[in-house]
């Protein structure tokens, strides 16, 4: 008996110890699961012009230090409160706080675009060629907001982009199709609910997947040394 017990009690420190170290443990369905998992880092861009936070809010309060503008981009249905109204957004809406407002951190998912207020001076490509096609929602004199979208199969033509932030929301596959020398369409595929930061670039964009491309995408407004507009 005294044996039987004292492997009894041998299984039981080790299955306890397995949860209180976070081991991958089997499930019934031969899933697995970590009972040590992490909250990914809520930090997805700092550099030195943005700080782009993943559902969560850095800078919610009005004079953040370090901080100005900032834009909220919705990755689902989002009700914000602010102190210049409360707002209710879709997907791929966009709301802008000046450095003097403030908001309560909201619930659901959503990229939190924050404009450093030292920064060295925004890029642009040195030629400047409009992009079509685009949606323009917000312009001021540091930066505009336009929704990007193309068709299935289109094209657009060449265009410039100056320095940018991009959160990307739909699976589309983009090329740029005077690279595509051998007749083959490759082209690269966007991941939903993701976001970059993007250099100044002077392309053609061509939408090869059968979903239409929609970005929104904070364009910084460089100089016009900087890109000949």
């Amino acid at each position: 008996m005294k044996r039987l017990f004292f492997v009894l009690l041998f299984l039981i420190f080790g299955v306890v110890n397995s949860y209180s170290n976070g081991i991958l443990l089997e499930t019934d369905n031969h899933s697995k699961i970590s009972t040590a998992e992490k909250s990914p880092d809520s930090v997805a861009i700092d550099n030195e012009y943005v700080r782009v936070m993943f559902n969560s809010s850095g800078c919610d309060n009005a004079k953040t230090p370090g901080f100005g503008t900032r834009v909220l981009v919705a990755l689902a249905d989002l009700k914000l409160e602010g102190s210049n109204g409360n707002k209710n957004l879709k997907r791929g809406g966009i709301a802008v706080f000046q450095e003097n407002e403030s908001y309560n951190k909201p619930i659901g998912e959503y990229f939190e675009v924050s404009f450093k207020t030292s920064h060295p001076p925004y890029k642009g490509p040195g030629e400047w060629l409009e992009p079509v096609k685009n949606k323009m929602v917000y312009e001021d004199n540091q930066f505009r907001i336009f929704e990007e979208i193309l068709g299935p199969g289109e094209t657009r033509p060449l265009h410039s982009h100056n320095q940018r932030v991009v959160v990307k929301l739909n699976p589309a596959r983009l090329t740029d199709p005077r690279f595509n020398t051998d007749g083959t369409k490759k082209g690269s595929l966007q991941v939903p609910n993701s976001v970059k930061f993007a250099e100044p670039i002077v392309h053609v964009v061509q939408n090869i997947s059968d979903v239409p491309l929609f970005n929104i995408v904070i364009e910084l407004k460089a100089p016009i040394s900087e890109t000949g507009k």
